[in-house]
């Protein structure tokens, strides 16, 4: 049995593959684009390889026979048809099970079998196409177009403990082609009476004829890579068929650009390498252009370039990297306590000990940005996963429907990419079931008869936008109003703007359905999506056009950790504003204020009227300021939208580690969190979209 940390690489590993494997499947079919095709062999036959050094002896023999099908796909002899790509999804769907469930491995024989069968029919049409057409083959031969790699391997020397054979990697990497030259480093073998046979000793240094790319011949390595000298150079252009000799050219490169030799006298090397072999730094040395040291020094920082540009990844849990930020909440809410106690010091020492804490809070944002480049990750992969969902859901309902993908490299936290698949997942399956139309009613509108589903992603203001839209029927508005007439949701929707209608969508166990099948109708489930939006501290809007479609736009924190606030009081209580929201803070003078009709009070600010709200009022405090002149107005914005905030006074900026708060409490549009200050008080985090939006 293989050792369990090569299991846990390889299940860490296969995860991402199949998802990948997954949506090259499904974007060949879109696009029908052949190096797809190699794409999705070259996956395969990774999951092959690693299955087998993980210990999967059921999963390697079954993607053994999956490959060989590919292969005929690879070599045109066989299309990628639906019946393919159906057995191919239902063989990633075992495999993922076999995989990640806790089930008894005996129960997936029969799913492996049924899988087997199929595969095998299509092997037997392939034996007689073979048959009937090796006269063609022996008439007309194509010359395949070959790649040569160079590819160096040296595995560490404990790597038979992990239960990984150097040489099952070695005949992997030979499946792919013909190995033309091999050259095996035998140096580092000891005496016998020193050798451990439990250590590998051996390197590898081969020259690789194929038609892969590379890779391909990166896959072959991809578990063990991380832990082992591996490199792989493609020589086609230059390769002759000879002896691997050292790359010691690029010794007298070096040298040249060093100025340790003139161009003359790399020339005449360089002729003298050509005709004796020798080492390029041995004729250098020998002919007196330079010294022994000089080839000493250029070799280090030829070495020192060769690390500098390979690319090394180190993994770690993801737990660890919690653990730090969790860890580094609780020394920002310790500094805060520091800091409070600094400023309450009035002798000769306070100017040097806020010095000294300047410097510390510089290292703390430095520490925080860093460790929250390692948590963001792209959002793409998230949308990527969904182009498989879309197709199955679509091909079972008798639709057309693609997916677009837009911001597919913007960042978040991974902590909230791993809360919001559940949400897309039924956004997605609302489009489609009650969003797109049929192709047959589409074409009848004048519409492309396959449909479009774009999953976009954004930044802005410190937060992540996230929209799914359709181009389909959109919301039916008399629809919904009827429905919520006729549960006794409300009663009140005379001129109630669009916006405000579709809010009730989100009410529990709304529909505009009249029944509800495999999946739902517009609103059923959609309040669980709000729940589990709102529990990230996000929001979700909806925009629809009849015809034109349906948008859901997703609003969510960059991270759910650390931001910088502005502290503010109000009726002795003390508040954060996101300093990302603030557009600037005034004193307001007595003609700045006036009272709008319909609208309330209104702070005039650079020649434009403002909305103002009294947060003592908002929060029912007891009132300490009458008249918003005698406070500070603090001037937010949210998507391009302003409100003034009427507080007692600033207290000044801190970065503040973010905390949850009870249901009951962020149910309130203008909480979006809380956050622990250095005296051990709490203060509530103003959600400034929330309040623009009520």
């Amino acid at each position: 049995m293989a050792d369990d940390a090569i299991k846990q690489v390889f299940l860490a590993e296969t995860k991402e593959l199949l998802e990948n494997l997954e949506n090259d499947i499904v974007r060949y079919e879109e696009t029908k684009d052949p190096e797809l095709i190699h794409s999705i062999f070259r996956y395969v036959h990774t999951l092959k390889g690693g299955s087998g050094m993980a210990g999967y002896e059921d999963v390697y023999q079954f993607t053994h026979a999956l490959e060989n099908i590919l292969d005929s796909v690879r070599n045109g002899v066989l299309p990628m048809n639906d019946l393919l790509a159906d057995i191919v999804f239902a063989s990633i769907d075992v495999i993922r099970l076999r995989l990640y469930s806790e089930e008894d491995p005996s129960k997936f024989e029969e799913k492996f079998a049924l899988l087997q069968a199929k595969i095998n029919d299509i092997e037997s049409i392939l034996q007689v196409k073979e048959e009937e057409t090796v006269e063609e083959e022996k008439t007309e031969e194509i010359q395949p177009v070959y790649n040569f790699f160079r590819v160096k391997a040296k595995f560490r020397e404990d790597i038979f403990k992990s239960g990984i054979d150097p040489l099952i990697i070695m005949e992997d990497l030979a499946s792919l082609g013909k190995i033309t030259e091999l050259r095996v480093n035998r140096n580092d073998v000891p005496l016998l009476e020193n050798l451990d046979p439990e250590k590998c000793y051996l390197s590898w240094d081969v020259i690789l004829k194929t038609k892969s790319k590379e890779e391909a011949l990166d896959d072959v390595f991809i578990f063990v890579r991380d832990d082992n000298e591996i490199s792989i150079t493609n020589v086609t252009k230059n390769y002759v068929a000879q002896p691997v000799v050292e790359d010691v050219p690029k010794l007298g490169e070096l040298l040249l650009s060093k100025g340790m030799l003139t161009e003359k006298e790399y020339d005449d090397v360089l002729s003298e390498h050509e005709k004796t072999k020798k080492k390029v730094g041995e004729i250098a040395v020998t002919k007196g252009y330079v010294e022994d040291n000089d080839i000493s020094l250029a070799l280090k920082e030829q070495e020192s370039i060769k690390k500098h540009l390979s690319t090394s990844t180190l993994r770690v849990d993801a737990k660890k990297v919690d653990n730090l930020m969790n860890l580094l909440g609780e020394m920002v809410i310790g500094f805060s306590g520091i800091k409070r106690i600094a400023e309450e010091i009035e002798d000769e020492k306070a100017y040097r000990l806020n010095n000294a804490l300047y410097g510390v809070d510089r290292i703390i944002r430095e520490f925080q940005e860093h460790l929250m480049r390692i948590r963001m990750v792209p959002i793409g992969p998230v949308f990527e996963q969904f182009r498989r969902f879309i197709r199955d859901t679509a091909k079972s309902h008798g639709k057309l429907i693609h997916l677009e993908i837009a911001g597919g490299d913007t960042e978040i936290d991974k902590t909230v990419i791993e809360r919001i698949n559940d949400p897309l997942k039924h956004l997605i399956r609302n489009a489609i079931d009650h969003g797109i139309e049929s192709p047959q009613q589409r074409q009848a509108k004048g519409k492309p008869q396959e449909g479009t589903i774009l999953m976009k992603a954004y930044h802005q203001e410190g937060n992540i936008f996230i929209e799914i839209s359709d181009d389909g029927q959109g919301i039916d508005r008399e629809k919904v109003l009827q429905k919520v007439m006729a549960s006794g949701i409300s009663s009140k929707l005379d001129d109630l703007p669009d916006a405000k209608i579709y809010e009730f969508l989100f009410a529990p166990g709304f529909s505009t359905a009249e029944s509800v099948g495999d999946l739902s109708g517009r609103g059923v489930g959609l309040d669980v999506v709000k729940t589990n939006i709102e529990a990230l501290r996000g929001s979700v809007e909806v925009f629809s056009e009849a015809d034109k479609g349906t948008t859901f736009r997703i609003k969510l924190p960059l991270t759910l950790a650390i931001i910088d606030g502005m502290l503010v009081k109000v009726a002795h209580e003390t508040f954060i504003i996101p300093i990302l929201s603030i557009i600037e803070s005034i004193k307001p003078g007595k003609k700045d204020i006036k009272t709008v009709e319909n609208k309330g009070e209104v702070v005039h600010v650079r020649g434009e009227y403002v909305p103002l709200v009294r947060l003592y009022k908002e929060f029912k405090l007891p009132q300490t300021i009458e008249n918003p002149w005698d406070g500070l107005v603090v001037i937010v914005e949210s998507e391009g939208k302003a409100l003034g905030l009427l507080v007692d006074e600033l207290v000044g900026q801190q970065q503040i580690v973010i905390k949850s708060l009870d249901n009951q409490i962020t149910s309130s549009r203008a909480i979006s969190g809380a956050a622990i200050l250095g005296d051990g008080t709490i203060a509530l985090i103003i959600d400034v979209h929330g309040f623009i939006s009520s």
